[in-house]
């Protein structure tokens, strides 16, 4: 069976996997273009076909790769580690990136919506490896703070070389930190597969509602079996600070989605809740946390305040 198998329940059949993919993920530029989707179809298969993968759940730890691909040593710094088999695949996916060419690049930047910031931070990691680490001059706290400035204002002129360049011209500098960011969020893309193909079924579906056709958030109240308890499904849109880098690109949000119930005088109570790059996303993690919570629900206990879901007699 192939890894990736059971996210066809959410995706749909494998011909349209990569485009299901990439709209579940937040990143619905990339469905609607070819270029787009022939890499992330190449991605997948590299995450196929990798070896030293027991479970598809450890695929789901390239989520850190953000935090971990690209970023050199820090001496008495402990870095998070990717697995062995993530490491492969994220190395893979950059020898991917590196062949193409900066034309398709520049398409393929646009279509995930690569997003600013993170490839002013690529920038910074690929100089400070190409220096062989980061050394400041600063001798005090506001001397650190002007020199962290005008650190920043030279990443950013730096990075909209990108914008301002045709892309034949883009300096080594420029086109690898633009590859690096592009590699982290393929890697996002395969641990979102990965965390779709770990269920084998799809959540029972709850009757979302929402309060009027021009209303984005909805909720659902879900009755307890054998119980007179309700509890509340909620999903809504989260304030996003990211940008795409380009502005032709889609814009990326961010989408929030929480479980709760009430105590008896109407107070709410915490019990789990998420972000999500959909409303997609955000619905099937609200689901599945309703149903794992419907399947015990004598266990269930907010992680804030101890309040149990069913108050023993």
């Amino acid at each position: 069976m192939q890894r990736f198998e059971n996210a066809g329940l959410v995706l749909g059949p494998v011909g349209g996997r990569s485009a299901g993919l990439c709209r579940f993920a937040g990143r619905s530029g990339a469905g609607r273009n070819a270029t787009a989707l022939a890499v992330v179809d190449a991605a997948l298969a590299v995450a196929e076909q990798v070896e030293g993968v027991e479970d598809v759940w450890e695929l789901q730890g390239l989520w850190e790769a953000a935090h971990v691909w690209g970023h050199p040593a820090v001496p008495d710094v402990e870095m998070p580690r990717l697995s062995e088999a993530n490491t492969a695949v994220a190395g893979r996916l950059q020898n991917l990136l590196e062949r193409l060419a900066p034309e398709q690049l520049r398409e393929l930047g646009i279509a995930l919506s690569v997003d600013h910031d993170m490839v002013a931070l690529a920038l910074e990691l690929v100089e400070e490896t190409a220096a062989g680490g980061r050394e400041f001059q600063a001798s005090t706290m506001a001397e650190f703070e002007a020199e962290s400035r005008q650190a920043e204002d030279r990443i950013g002129d730096a990075v909209d070389v990108l914008l301002l360049d045709a892309p034949g011209d883009w300096p080594p500098p420029q086109r690898a930190a633009l590859t690096l960011a592009l590699v982290w969020d393929l890697a996002g893309l395969i641990a979102y597969a990965a965390r779709l193909s770990a269920a084998d079924v799809l959540p029972a579906a709850l009757l979302w509602q929402a309060p009027g056709v021009d209303h984005m958030c909805a909720s659902v109240r879900v009755p307890v079996p054998g119980t007179d308890q309700l509890v509340w499904a909620q999903i809504d849109p989260a304030p996003f600070d990211g940008r795409p880098l380009w502005s032709e690109a889609a814009t990326v949000g961010l989408w929030r989605w929480s479980l709760d119930w009430e105590r008896t005088d109407g107070s709410k109570v915490y019990y789990k809740g998420g972000r999500s790059p959909s409303r997609a996303a955000a619905c099937w993690e609200a689901q599945w946390a309703t149903q794992e919570l419907l399947n015990a629900p004598h266990r269930a206990k907010s992680p804030m305040t101890g309040d149990p879901l069913i108050i023993p007699r």
